[in-house]
C-alpha cells in the first residue's frame, strides 16, 4: 500500500521521487530501554512528564522526544530525536536518571 501511495505522489505532482524527499530532514534518533518496577506507576510520574515537556520544548521543532511503555516487558522505553548525537544522548539519559532518583527503577 505505501508504494502505491509513493507512485500515487510521484504520478500526481509529475516530479522525480529525489525531488520530493528534497525537505525531509533525518535527525540522529536515540532510544533508551529503562527496565522499571511498574510501567504504569513510571509512565504516570509527575516530575518525569513534567521533564519530558521541558525536553519537548527545548527541542521545540528541531527534535521530538517519545516516552512509551514496552508492550511485553516491564520496560519504559525513551526516544529522542535531536539536531546532534550527543543531544538525543544527553536528553535520554537525563530523563532516565530520574526513573532512577524517583526509586522506579
Amino acid at each position: 500500500l505505501t508504494a502505491i501511495k509513493i507512485m500515487e505522489a510521484v504520478v500526481g505532482s509529475k516530479l522525480p521521487l529525489s525531488k520530493l524527499a528534497e525537505p525531509v530532514k533525518m535527525l540522529p534518533q536515540v532510544t533508551r530501554n529503562v527496565r522499571v518496577f511498574d510501567k504504569s506507576v513510571a509512565r504516570a510520574n509527575k516530575k518525569l512528564l513534567d521533564a519530558v515537556e521541558e525536553v519537548k520544548a527545548a527541542l521545540g521543532s528541531d527534535g521530538r522526544v517519545l516516552l512509551r511503555e514496552s508492550g511485553t516487558e516491564p520496560v519504559i522505553r525513551i526516544m529522542v530525536e535531536a539536531q546532534t548525537e550527543e543531544l538525543c544522548k544527553g536528553y535520554t539519559d537525563a530523563l532516565a536518571q530520574i526513573l532512577y532518583d524517583e526509586d522506579l527503577a
